[in-house]
């Protein structure tokens, strides 16, 4: 069980600071993680600082991640691109003779933040984690940021039924141990469903995938929002962090994008989608989704096996109905070798 503890703050004199305190380096970087992802990551050791009474000082500096302007990698903090620290001291500003404590992976095995388990119990999730919703705060630069695209995006419309709907390699290479997402099709299905009992005016739709985004274009024209995200095209069998695109801070900029993309989506009157950790940062953004009229997340289950182990399997071994000049075939790959089979023989 949490207990309900304060976090503490760098307030009082430079000496107190230096030698009554102790500062908990927060470090946080893989290449493949997301920024959501590495944001629940942070909000663990948050709670875990919190109970050990510690000043927390996030580093997103000297680990990798993906999210570097150019050229800066392993130079700038990235959590202070977007966020406040939380201590209210800055990573370069600890003092040199401070008491620090560098977080560990083995310090959040009890608390660690799950999106899964968070968004299948709303309640739930409020209660333990709800006093640390406020922790985390947007710096001045990302705050006007958000807020004065908020406010042009949606034109003060208050009936937005909000959409996270993932695509590109979370489709494509299914993350083992990731939240299975729903098919883009039965997410339109439901909002169809939604659309009649509710009459909301806008569809705002936080997606990557620019083939998912054309769909619900198609679907439900002007009433959704223009959502200026950089989306791609394919992804093939690649994560997003492995693609290069040819944009000046390409990652930051994604980031900075995706930022607005949950911020609107926080504030949308009605919520669905998959289980993401995007999702996640939405329940911490609204405050539990406090003053929603619905919310609706698939509960599918996680990725067992990754499409890469899949796809190794059917290139080896494999059946498959195929059409070839206006007469069925089975197509047999054995061993890596194609055989084409016409299907009267296959039932004979």
């Amino acid at each position: 069980m949490i207990k309900e503890i304060s976090l503490k703050t760098n307030q009082g004199d430079e000496r107190d600071k230096t030698h009554n305190h102790i500062y908990y380096v927060i470090l946080v970087g893989w290449k493949s993680g997301g920024l959501f992802a590495l944001y629940k990551t942070v909000m663990s050791y948050l709670i875990y600082a919190s109970e050990k009474g510690y000043i927390p000082v996030i580093d997103m500096q000297h680990l990798y991640n993906q999210y570097f302007k150019d050229g800066r990698e392993y130079k700038d903090n990235v959590w202070e691109y977007f966020f406040n620290q939380p201590g209210n001291i800055l990573l370069k500003d600890i003092p040199k003779d401070a008491n620090l404590i560098m977080s560990s992976d083995t310090d959040i095995v009890d608390i660690a933040l799950n999106e899964y388990i968070c968004l299948k119990d709303l309640k739930q999730a409020k209660k333990t984690f709800g006093k640390y919703f406020s922790y985390t705060k947007f710096n001045d630069k990302t705050q006007k940021y958000l807020d004065e695209n908020l406010n042009k995006i949606t034109n003060g419309e208050p009936d937005i039924l909000g959409i996270l709907c993932r695509g590109t390699d979370y489709l494509n290479c299914k993350p083992v141990g990731h939240a299975v997402q729903p098919n883009p099709h039965i997410v339109i299905e439901k909002a169809k469903e939604l659309l009649k009992k509710y009459n909301y005016k806008k569809i705002w739709l936080a997606t990557e995938d620019k083939n998912i985004y054309l769909l619900f274009k198609s679907e439900f024209g002007d009433m959704l929002i223009d959502n200026k995200q950089y989306k791609y095209d394919s992804t093939s069998d690649k994560r997003i962090y492995q693609i290069k695109v040819e944009r000046e801070n390409h990652f930051y900029n994604l980031a900075k994008e995706y930022l607005l993309s949950i911020y609107i989506l926080s504030k949308c009157k009605y919520i669905i989608g998959g289980i993401t950790a995007g999702t996640l940062g939405a329940l911490f953004l609204s405050n539990g989704f406090e003053n929603k009229s619905y919310t609706y997340f698939w509960d599918l289950g996680v990725y067992r096996n990754s499409a890469k182990g899949i796809n190794f399997l059917n290139n080896l071994f494999s059946i498959k109905n195929r059409i070839y000049n206006g007469k069925k075939y089975k197509l047999c790959t054995i061993l890596g070798i194609k055989l084409k089979i016409r299907k009267k023989l296959c039932q004979s």
